[in-house]
């Protein structure tokens, strides 16, 4: 395996949560999964707290530059240290955390703009203590997607992806796009305009061509009504809203088939013939993928200028004191960086 130059880097996530136990488990797998260097800005104190209190068979060590990663990786977890001495409580977030996780989100954002690393894995946080706090994003796609416009590029706009990675029925990956992510359902009928239809549609066909390398990527468009709405029968959005958006974007060549009816569209048999499939509201297309893949699916966002992935799960406070947590998502997480970046 041809060595990266860089590597990957990882943030920290919420401190009361399993954050830190999938990233220490991951580490301590990283032979027997061949694992690509990783290395995160965390804060030292917190991580060794994690390692002794579940008895992991794991040291850490403090790096200045990320280019150390290589040369000790094999022996011990790699830390950029924020020098925060973090105070936090298994199992109970506080909002006063949430300014080390957004130093962490900042420095690891910089790493991979500066070329120091080469993707960025962002580590699950609690929305509902960092909201307390003031942050005014609905998660982190939506902060990172900040930054981008902010430290690259104006221009770029992020879009929720989600992935399988080994699907339980053997069949294709499921990729889903977002059109709207974390919202009030109800509120997903007015924010369904054709402009954001349009816009994430096209977000999402270059997100399959620049990271899934897809020439001309076939897309699956769902709709929002049962059935499609049955020609107006249940629901005016299909032909209002969605099927003039899909012939717009059909006369400027993209590859789109819609809209389609949800209930059938995710079957091992349909969703073979599709890149990827355009979902209108967060559970339509969450709901299947966490069905065929619950361990292993991967959070990637698409239309930045970086490559970022997350587990695609959260800070998991009722289990974070009991060593149970699951790193498969994480594993999946730096696979598919390995895969596709």
């Amino acid at each position: 395996r041809i060595m990266k130059k860089k590597p990957i880097v990882i943030s920290m996530g919420e401190p009361s949560g399993i954050s830190s136990e999938i990233l220490i488990k991951t580490w301590i797998n990283r032979k027997k999964k061949k694992l690509l260097p990783f290395f995160v800005v965390d804060d030292k104190s917190k991580i060794e707290f994690v390692i002794n209190l579940f008895k992991f068979n794991a040291k850490i060590k403090l790096i200045k530059n990320p280019s150390e990663t290589f040369d000790i990786f094999n022996n011990y977890l790699p830390v950029y240290d924020l020098g925060n001495k973090i105070k936090f409580k298994l199992g109970r977030p506080e909002k006063k955390n949430s300014k080390f996780i957004i130093d962490s989100l900042n420095k690891s954002f910089d790493f991979v703009k500066n070329k120091q690393a080469s993707a960025l894995v962002t580590l699950p946080i609690c929305k509902r203590t960092m909201k307390q706090f003031g942050f005014n994003y609905n998660g982190q796609t939506e902060y990172v997607g900040f930054l981008a416009r902010k430290l690259i590029n104006r221009s770029s706009n992020e879009i929720m992806i989600l992935t399988t990675t080994k699907p339980i029925d053997s069949g294709k990956n499921l990729v889903v796009g977002l059109a709207t992510t974390h919202i009030p359902l109800k509120k997903t009928f007015y924010k369904l305009k054709k402009e954001l239809l349009k816009e994430k549609i096209m977000i999402f066909n270059n997100s399959l061509k620049t990271i899934w390398k897809k020439k001309n990527p076939y897309i699956g468009i769902l709709a929002l009504n049962p059935h499609a709405g049955e020609d107006g029968f249940i629901g005016e959005e299909e032909n209002k809203v969605i099927l003039p958006v899909i012939k717009d974007l059909q006369a400027k060549n993209l590859n789109l088939h819609g809209p389609l009816s949800g209930d059938t569209c995710f079957f091992k048999n349909n969703r073979k013939n599709y890149d990827g499939m355009f979902c209108m509201y967060h559970d339509q297309g969450l709901s299947p993928v966490k069905t065929l893949d619950f361990f292993n699916s991967v959070n990637v966002t698409g239309g930045l200028p970086i490559l970022r992935v997350s587990p695609d799960h959260g800070p998991a406070f009722d289990i974070a004191n009991k060593n149970l947590a699951k790193a498969d998502s994480l594993v999946a997480c730096l696979k598919f960086i390995e895969k596709y970046s």
